[in-house]
């Protein structure tokens, strides 16, 4: 049985922007403006610049496999399994952890109301039940189907655009204190506070929902149209609103918040920062419906990103990369049984993890792994098959790639030490699961341990920098600068190995074939089924 092709292009679409505009834009706006002061607005401008360059990558590859968890399956074709176990692992556990993400932001908005769920943001016994309780929900919801899964996320996501469109215009209209632009200077913290906000302010948190739009690409009617028109489409749709919040939220300020500085901002009600601010500048009842807003926005891209991380196991199952069970489908076409451990899962990083800004550093860190390993993948590919069928193909795909490669090191390091310590053992473990696998799996892959020769270069090398760097943990030996013509040096190198250090032509070549072959007797089913 095989996943059923009934998502249309403005069903992905829908499903990109639910995905992206979550819990990220309810916080974003003040921690951005904590780091960067009014500069917060060019770090999301920076930020959507930064990821749609990062998503042609991802345009051009899931257009010409346009397979369900796509994004693993792309580093098969050029550096083998070792590449393709991690980048599947790192993204399969960074899909899952959006939804405890999500469902803690839905549970932490609440509170306000149900202060028994949350003790100094953590989850008290009631808060485990209730995120039990909502985490089930958005499994049922996956369960029922991918159609119905994206018909939810639509109606979600009218109502997910229109509240933050209808904040944007009350905000400019209540209130407007243009002075807050220049208080304390437009940048207080420089460059270095604009490009943290980046990853710890939760902006590239905000922006990343595109990836199910590759996820879910085997699922398209219209794979070749509706992939670009998403992962684009999205970014530059949460561009345009995310700007506008940021703009209105500093504006609506009360200047006399701003005395002790943007670092020291705070206001009453801050825990929900735009809820408490409509009410601190006489919109106390559209506070009200920011705060049932906030119970929706992040369930809606919880939907998506269940089904994404499922979508994700699939793929790797397929690719004997995971235990066949992941492709096990229910009748309406779904993957069950990677559903119910994605649910497990979510439920165990509630014990480990249960704070919001701890899962949100993580998922930010994980992601950004994700989206280097993708443009070096796309620099190989082109290389060494220019002529394959390209439905979606990038421009001058060196400058591309290698720009993406540069942006996505470049946002890992600011994640801080902190976080590529713990990213690393994360690394580890699935390495020692890949090995458990091919042991036991009786799987017959090759680790292909050649092809991850650049990777362990890059990973090993950027974890110095950011050891030596200024960010998050990082001992300050390395200034600000520098880092930028180090990382360049260490992605240089890393390209150049890649190119070296992979897969055969004829063993990538049979793998393309293969997959290939597959999809095209996939839509001949889909279409003698729509013929049936």
């Amino acid at each position: 049985m095989e996943l059923k092709r009934g998502i249309s292009t403005s069903g992905i679409l829908f499903a990109s922007v639910s995905a992206t505009i979550g819990s990220g834009w309810l916080f974003g706006s003040l921690y951005a403006s904590k780091m960067a002061g009014p500069a917060a607005i060019l770090a999301w401008l920076i930020g959507a610049a930064a990821i749609i360059i990062i998503a042609l990558c991802f345009s051009e590859l899931s257009t010409m496999f346009p397979v369900s968890g796509g994004m693993s399956i792309f580093p098969l074709f050029t550096h083998g399994t070792s590449v393709s176990f991690m980048l599947g692992w790192i993204s399969w556990l960074a899909f899952i952890v959006i939804v405890p993400i999500e469902v803690l932001a839905v549970i932490q908005y609440a509170a306000t109301f149900m202060p028994q769920l949350m003790d100094k943001e953590k989850l008290t016994t009631s808060g485990h039940v209730m995120a039990v309780f909502l985490t089930a929900i958005l499994l049922l919801i996956n369960i029922t189907s991918a159609k119905f899964m994206s018909k939810t996320s639509f109606y979600i996501t009218i109502w997910k655009l229109l509240i933050p469109c209808l904040l944007i215009v009350l905000f400019f209209y209540k209130s407007t204190h243009i002075g807050n632009l220049t208080t304390h200077g437009f940048a207080p913290n420089g460059m270095h506070g604009i490009f943290a906000s980046l990853s710890v302010g939760g902006i590239i948190l905000a922006y990343n929902g595109f990836q199910p739009g590759v996820a879910l690409a085997g699922e398209t009617k219209n794979p070749q149209k509706s992939i670009p028109i998403a992962i684009i489409g999205s970014m530059l749709i949460c561009m345009v609103i995310y700007c506008l919040l940021q703009v209105a939220f500093i504006l609506a300020l009360p200047p006399e918040v701003l005395a002790q500085g943007w670092d020291k901002l705070t206001f009453p009600g801050e825990a929900g920062p735009f809820a408490g601010l409509a009410t601190v500048i006489g919109l106390a009842w559209f506070g009200i419906i920011l705060y049932s807003d906030a119970l929706i926005s992040p369930f809606g891209s919880g939907i998506v990103f269940m089904a994404s991380s499922a979508r994700a196991s699939y793929s790797m199952s397929k690719s004997g990369h995971m235990p066949k069970f992941f492709q096990k489908l229910s009748k309406n076409h779904v993957p069950v049984l990677g559903l119910m451990v994605s649910f497990v899962v979510s439920l165990l990083i509630f014990l480990f993890l249960d704070n919001w800004q701890e899962m949100a550093a993580f998922y930010a860190a994980a992601i950004c792994l994700c989206n280097a390993v993708i443009p070096v993948t796309l620099y190989v590919m082109r290389s060494d098959f220019p002529d394959l069928p390209r439905p979606f193909k990038v421009f001058n795909y060196k400058l591309v790639s290698m720009s993406a490669f540069y942006i996505s090191s470049m946002l890992l390091f600011w994640s801080g030490w902190n976080i590529m310590w713990k990213l690393s053992i994360i690394i580890g473990i699935g390495f020692v699961a890949l090995l458990v696998l091919k042991k036991f799996n009786n799987t017959g892959i090759s680790l292909d341990a050649k092809g991850f020769t650049w990777l362990m270069f890059y990973m090993i090398a950027l974890g110095i920098v950011s050891y030596n760097g200024s960010y998050d943990g990082g001992n300050g030996h390395i200034q600000n600068g520098y880092d930028f013509l180090i990382i360049a040096i260490i992605c240089s190198i890393s390209v150049v190995l890649a190119s070296k250090f992979k897969l055969n032509r004829e063993t990538s070549k049979a793998l393309i074939s293969k997959t290939l072959d597959d999809l095209k007797n996939e839509r001949k089913k889909h279409q003698d089924q729509q013929v049936a």
